[in-house]
This record gives structure tokens, sequence and C-alpha cells, in this order.
């Protein structure tokens, strides 16, 4: 019990500073350079703690008895290991204030970095889903309330954080994120490319206080940083409801196996 309220402290320490990535005016430029190296080093450690799994699924994966969810699971976490390098590597590319003398495409590495860091985001969710049934396990032997109470309690927090993850989705820069990669191809197919310094809008609008302007280093408040954690937050819980309600519809749906009548 002990372990595991650990493991899920140290996965929300990473979850908090990986969503904070997400505008990198949110403390400081410097802040989301040296944060995201450390969020990457945290993410290797998580595996690291987790690896008897790992070798065990990775052994079984392509086995008969091997349940879907751990297949899903195992792809899930391959694809976030993917991102990461990506995020890191495009990352140092477009670097302003720690790895000045590291330089590549600065637009190329800008359009990665934002559809890998939102792809990674959706990736998030999804792996928070699919652990789902363990979270609320161990935080309902901590808080112990009442089901009269916890489920309620429950369903409304749900209806609120999807509420708040939709309107966020729209209102912030993720989709264009996740899109703008397939915009750039078109144009790219249609001979109208033309990929400028701050393609994709930047990090910094959407987010926080609603004006899309982003606040300077020295600007920052409790506000904004909250901001941050409860918009990019709310993203990712909208994909981890969607892959407990996915998940749950299969379950439903397995067919039974009926004793027949001698």
């Amino acid at each position: 019990m002990r372990k595991n309220v650990i493991r899920i402290i140290l996965d929300a320490a990473m979850a908090v500073l990986l969503i904070l990535m997400y505008k990198k005016t949110a403390v400081s430029m410097e802040f989301h350079e040296i944060g995201g190296l450390v969020v990457i080093g945290m993410f290797l450690f998580h595996n690291l703690l987790n690896r008897k799994w790992i070798v065990g699924i990775s052994k079984r994966l392509f086995g008969r008895k091997l349940a879907t969810r751990f297949r899903v699971s195992y792809v899930v976490d391959v694809l976030l290991l993917i991102c990461m390098v990506f995020i890191a590597m495009s990352g140092i590319m477009i670097s302003k204030t720690i790895l000045l003398g590291i330089s590549g495409n600065v637009a190329v590495g800008r359009l990665a970095h934002y559809f890998f860091s939102a792809f990674a985001l959706v990736l998030v969710g999804v792996h928070i889903g699919l652990h789902w049934s363990f979270i609320r396990t161990t935080f309902a032997k901590m808080l112990r309330l009442p089901r009269a109470v916890a489920r309620p309690l429950g369903i409304a927090l749900l209806a609120l954080v999807l509420i708040y993850g939709g309107v966020s989705m729209v209102t912030s820069n993720f989709t264009n994120w996740l899109t703008d990669p397939l915009t750039v191809l078109a144009a790219s197919a249609d001979g109208l490319l033309e990929i400028e310094g701050e393609h994709g809008g930047g990090q910094g609008k959407g987010v926080g206080d609603g004006t899309g302007s982003g606040n300077g280093a020295g600007e920052t408040s409790p506000a904004q940083v909250l901001g941050v954690i409860t918009t990019y937050g709310s993203i990712a819980a909208v994909f981890a409801a969607l892959t407990v309600l996915v998940e749950t519809t299969l379950k439903k749906k397995r067919p039974r196996l009926v004793a027949q009548p001698a």
C-alpha cells in the first residue's frame, strides 16, 4: 500500500511538471527548458521502477494469453517514450537559454516540438485511464469516503472535468499543435508552404488568462500557473475518461460463459 502511494505521488509530480511545460512562460523560459529535461529524466525513472512489468510484458507480448489491455498499455508506453525522445531533440533544436550552442531547423523543430508535446498529452491521458482502477482503489483506501458520498462526488467532478477539458481543447492551441503538421504537408503538396519562425501560434497563446498574449517571466502569478495546470490537466483527463469509458463498454459487450444444464 505504502509503495503504491509513493508511486502515485511520484507519477502525479511528474504529470504536474509535464503539464506546466505546456506554456513556456508559465514560470520562465529557463524553467521550461530545464523542467522539460527533468520530466524526461523522471519518465525514464518511472520506467525503471516498472522494469519488471515491462520485461514481463515484452516476453509475452505476442502470446495468446496476454490480455488486450496490457498490450494497449505497452504500446502507449512505447509511444510515450518515442514522444519524449522527439520532444527532447526538437527542444534542443529550438532552445533559447541553456543549449544555445546546438542549432537546427528552428521552424521544423518548433513544429515537431508542439506536435509531439500534444500527442504526449493524449497518451498520458490514455495511460491514466488504463490504470484508473488501480488509482481509484488506492485513493479509496486512503480517503475512506462513504459510498453515498464518494459516488455522487466522483460523478460531479467527472462532469466538471469533461466540460472544462472540452472547452480547453477549443480555447487552447492543443488542437492546432496536433493538426499543424497535416496543414503544413497539405500546403507543401499545393506548393504554398511557408513555415514562419512562430508557426503554430507558440506555447504562450490561448492558455491561462485566455487573452492569448502570454505573460513574460517576470509577470508569473499563481493564477497563471494554476490556469496552465487546469487547462492541460483537464485535456489529459478527457482522454483518460474516454479510455475508461471504452474499456468499460468493451467489458460489458464481452460474451459470458453460461453453464449448460447436465
